[in-house]
């Protein structure tokens, strides 16, 4: 293999050209190797996934801060991207009568993922429906 080198003129040159370099973007701050601080974006990540399941045999009407997520039938799990925060209620569904109903209540943070709505035998002829994280 041939090796090509400059003229003498032009090596005399560049001895006395001042020394230019150009920056590389890794010192400019372009690419890197060390892992950098990102942004997160808000793509519905498993953080924010609740899981709730209605083991009774009523229906209910699940709320999210007093804003209604839906109707959750008997036996269904029902799956919702939200953020956990403030509070998780839910109050059984009667669409014809207008009788003062009571709520079940539960505070959200990010380690709730799995929520129950189930009843409780507590003696004879008293049953109580309860929420409970699972």
């Amino acid at each position: 293999m041939p090796v090509i080198t400059a003229p003498e003129i032009e090596r005399i040159e560049e001895i006395d050209a001042p020394n230019t370099e150009t920056q590389t973007l890794r010192e400019r701050g372009g690419w890197s190797l060390r892992p950098q601080p990102r942004v997160g974006l808000d793509l519905g990540s498993d953080e924010d996934l609740l899981m709730i399941e209605n083991l009774t045999d009523m229906r209910w009407m699940v709320y999210h801060n007093y804003h209604c997520l839906g109707i959750i039938d008997v036996g269904e799990l029902l799956v919702f991207h939200i953020h956990k925060h403030g509070s998780l209620s839910t109050r059984p569904y009667k669409p014809t009568t207008d009788d003062a109903v009571e709520y079940l209540t539960l505070p959200l943070n990010y380690d709730v993922t799995y929520v129950h709505i189930y009843r409780r035998h507590m003696s004879k002829g008293v049953d109580i429906f309860d929420m409970r994280v699972a």
